[in-house]
């Protein structure tokens, strides 16, 4: 078990570095990064492509604060050159198209209509096929250009600073609508690194004119508290359980799956080394929601197993109990 676990590769959501990374220059390599420590509690860091030195990304308002303040403006049409990402969103979402209206509103387009501009075809689906939700018109996309200011951020001047990721993975932008957007963008597009790997990168600090943001940063980032599993938030139960794998905390663990399933968590995390964690809880982070019902969530990913060179499809489910909370049901 440990050998096949220890050649999987992710192909979506949360990666983890190799040791192909772990060259002198790590910080360029890893210019524009959002990091994970997966050795600590899950503290988050940000790689500033502007000079290349880490930044602590604190709690999820401290996160949307440093990445604001280390943006810089942009003109709408120049960052219309660059594809808009999606993420699983928890934002109020009235037309039900899978894009919050914190989104619509900083894209233009309707909140309150699938198809803004009726054209047939959904503003979601337009938009992750890179076609115009307002019209007929090309968006202009420039590959170049998304590729030459990958992991930067960019603040729209001409509209009310809204705030945009452009992730160097896929050369798209996120939106940093909320403190809460920032928190999932870094648990949704970030890279997992050790403590030794992390230390090779230089850190500093942004010096905030309010005096109380300056002293969050001092503050660890904590993975959400589901010891009692009363959130019927399951994307937390997902990142939870992920999190205690990776630190290695049993305790932790076995509260986000049912009773039934405890004794094998706690034996599959003897079983397997800090490597064998570490994997696991990345193909766990790495799932995403593919389907539900009143009862039952199914969070789906894909790996590949590098000895036999092909693709295994894998369902996590995430069950309601009797008394109104979630749990996982495998793993």
């Amino acid at each position: 078990m440990k050998k096949i676990i220890s050649t999987i590769i992710i192909t979506s959501g949360f990666l983890f570095i190799n040791s192909s990374l772990a060259g002198t220059n790590l910080a360029q390599k890893l210019s524009g990064r959002i990091l994970l420590q997966v050795e600590s509690r899950g503290e988050a860091w940000y790689i500033n492509p502007a000079d290349e030195k880490r930044y602590y990304l604190g709690r999820p308002a401290d996160a949307f604060n440093l990445m604001t303040n280390l943006g810089v403006g942009i003109a709408n049409n120049d960052l219309k050159k660059i594809p808009v990402g999606l993420i699983a969103y928890d934002d109020q979402d009235d037309d039900n198209d899978g894009l919050p209206n914190r989104l619509e509103a900083a894209l233009g387009t309707d909140p309150e209509k699938t198809d803004t501009d009726n054209d047939g075809y959904a503003d979601k689906n337009e938009i992750e096929n890179n076609y115009n939700p307002l019209g007929t018109s090309s968006l202009g996309i420039d590959s170049d250009f998304a590729a030459d200011n990958s992991g930067g951020i960019f603040l729209q001047t001409q509209n009310h600073g809204e705030a945009w990721y452009i992730n160097p993975t896929d050369k798209k932008r996120y939106y940093l609508g909320r403190p809460a957007d920032a928190f999932m963008i870094m648990r949704q597009l970030s890279l997992g690194i050790s403590n030794q790997n992390l230390n090779k990168i230089q850190a500093s600090i942004i010096n905030y004119t309010n005096d109380d943001q300056a002293n969050n940063n001092s503050s660890p980032i904590t993975p959400p508290d589901d010891s009692n599993n009363q959130s019927e938030n399951t994307d937390q139960i997902i990142s939870g359980a992920a999190s205690a794998i990776r630190a290695n905390d049993k305790n932790a663990a076995v509260n986000y799956f049912i009773p039934e399933m405890r004794k094998a968590i706690e034996y599959t995390m003897d079983f397997l080394d800090d490597e064998g964690r570490l994997t696991l809880g990345n193909i766990l982070s790495g799932a995403k929601l593919s389907n539900s019902t009143a009862t039952k969530k199914t969070y789906s990913t894909e790996v590949y197993f590098s000895l036999g060179g092909y693709k295994v499809p894998i369902n996590f489910y995430v069950k309601k109990q009797p008394d109104g909370s979630w749990l996982m049901a495998n793993l």
